[in-house]
């Protein structure tokens, strides 16, 4: 296997646990083929993605005409996420047809493999909750502390943790002196252990907290399985993709974002 080939499966195997923690989503049609991975969400727009294989990169016409007749022949909205920084340039002629708008907040793929675990920082000030089903709740008020969700979305973001609960994604907080302070939660495939919704309470921010309760977290895991290999998503340049590289996660791959918007598919490049 060539070292390109190695990375792109390396890297569809980071969004195959993407698609495997977003497949429990309640009220959401979910698809794998060889073209690329795609959800449809009819309860929050913005879990409605697609994101293409390696197939599909290279067949990004037929990715693209699969992905517009899976959302009801673009009756629906969408985002594409693809990797190449050339795909507007390579493909300006599909993209300008298809009316897909250009998204200019680009995603860091990270991944850490233990080649850096000195650069965790744990500390025994913090500790980790692993949640049950009878006190998953708690993990609801903290993240909906540390994101600006709007509160009609809390209804529906219960029922959609309760029942990745019950498909076996785990739930996380961090406490400090008894208080809830900050979350995650994790699921854990064969290949990679996949890392979400990590967050903290607004009045606890800028304390380092988030940084510790990674650091006691992948260290725990990196004790009992030192071949373990985590992933996760950030925004490029912000403030978590600087937390994640303090404490040793790599960025090999950057997502770009592309929207197919009905209401706004009369709009001319």
């Amino acid at each position: 296997m060539t070292s390109e080939n190695t990375a792109s499966n390396e890297r569809e195997l980071m969004d195959f646990n993407e698609y495997n923690f977003y497949f429990y989503m309640p009220d959401s049609q979910v698809v794998k083929n060889k073209l690329g991975f795609f959800i449809k969400n009819r309860s929050i727009e913005t879990y409605s993605y697609v994101v293409p294989t390696e197939y599909g990169d290279k067949n990004f016409e037929d990715f693209i005409d699969f992905t517009h007749s899976h959302f009801t022949n673009g009756k629906e909205y969408y985002i594409v996420k693809v990797y190449n920084n050339d795909y507007f340039q390579k493909n300006s002629k599909i993209l300008r047809n298809m009316k897909l708008i250009q998204y200019h907040l680009d995603t860091s793929i990270m991944s850490w493999d233990g080649t850096k675990k000195d650069q965790l920082t744990p500390d025994s000030y913090l500790d980790i909750d692993l949640l049950s089903s009878k006190k998953v709740n708690r993990w609801i008020t903290v993240f909906f502390d540390s994101f600006s969700y709007p509160p009609h979305l809390k209804k529906y973001i219960t029922s959609m943790v309760k029942k990745q609960h019950e498909s076996g994604i785990k739930f996380f907080v961090g406490t400090v002196s008894g208080k809830d302070v900050c979350c995650f939660c994790s699921y854990e495939d064969e290949n990679y252990l996949g890392i979400y919704g990590v967050g903290t309470k607004l009045k606890y921010r800028r304390r380092g907290y988030a940084k510790t309760m990674m650091s006691n977290y992948i260290e725990e895991k990196n004790q009992l399985n030192p071949q373990l290999k985590f992933c996760l998503q950030s925004l490029k340049n912000s403030g978590a993709e600087i937390l994640y590289e303090g404490i040793g996660f790599e960025s090999p791959y950057i997502q770009k974002r592309f929207d197919w918007d009905p209401s706004t598919s009369n709009i001319l490049f």
